[in-house]
């Protein structure tokens, strides 16, 4: 038999190979985890949650247990890095919770999308300069090509959409959301999450009439969601975390269907 072809008998090798990998894989992440969680939760963490996070502290008291522990997860599995700046324990904290409270309504979800946060000391351009000059403007990015599976936060815009709760702007949950965008392998502005297909028509219609209603401003969603479909999503998480009964108040729709692509009805 030529050995370059591949049979059915043939395969049963590489096939094996191939779920003893997949089982090894998920076996050392199991351990990892157990490490993780045996690790009690760090005090000074607490008092940023307790501080900074509206979201946590409007927990009910189960709920808040489990967003520590995916906290703590995110934090032990995912790389937070500063560059030109120090990672304190408030910039690390939030920039965790950034990553838990968009997708607190899933349990079982898995951040694979991103293996690292950068995080940056000032506003920057599309080279990534963050150095002092004109066109510094870039808060957050979610990296593609060369620098897929990355994150840009800019420091003290992730820590004033903390400290900030009312204004519907928070860089973390814009970033996160892109990355929930694209849990279907594209950020096109139509999470796959939460709207099954049915849902679809209905969303890009939605999010047609909201754009137009910015356009001619009879609207208080913030203009940059006009960029394009991608960025509408994103403003629009940022608005629904921030201020969800202002916007259950005047965007009813828009607010029903955020409540299923998140999993998550909130009340503020």
């Amino acid at each position: 038999m030529d050995p370059t072809v591949v049979t059915p008998w043939t395969m049963l090798p590489i096939a094996a190979a191939g779920a003893v990998g997949i089982w090894v894989a998920m076996t050392r992440k199991l351990h990892r985890r157990r490490a993780i969680l045996a690790r009690p939760f760090p005090g000074r963490w607490e008092e940023v949650l307790q501080r900074e996070v509206v979201f946590f502290r409007a927990l009910p008291a189960t709920d808040q247990v489990r967003f520590r522990r995916e906290l703590q997860v995110f934090l032990g599995e995912k790389a937070i890095t500063g560059i030109g700046t120090q990672v304190d324990d408030t910039t690390l904290v939030l920039a965790g919770a950034s990553a838990i409270i968009p997708i607190f309504g899933f349990p079982e979800w898995e951040w694979d999308q991103i293996s690292e946060v950068l995080i940056y000391p000032s506003r920057f351009d599309e080279n990534f300069d963050f150095s002092k000059g004109k066109g510094k403007s870039i808060l957050g990015m979610v990296g593609t090509g060369g620098m897929n599976r990355l994150m840009i936060l800019v420091k003290p815009d992730l820590l004033a959409g903390f400290r900030n709760a009312a204004d519907k702007h928070n860089v973390g949950l814009h970033e996160f959301a892109h990355l929930v965008d694209k849990s279907d392998g594209t950020i096109d502005g139509l999470p796959a999450v939460g709207l099954g297909r049915q849902a679809i028509g209905p969303w890009v219609e939605l999010v047609r009439r909201k754009m137009e209603e910015i356009r001619r401003g009879k609207s208080d969603i913030d203009p940059y969601a006009l960029t394009n479909e991608a960025e509408f999503f994103a403003v629009a998480t940022e608005y629904f975390f921030e201020r969800p009964g202002v916007m259950k108040r005047k965007h009813p729709e828009l607010y029903e269907m955020l409540s299923r692509v998140f999993q998550q009805k909130l009340f503020a």
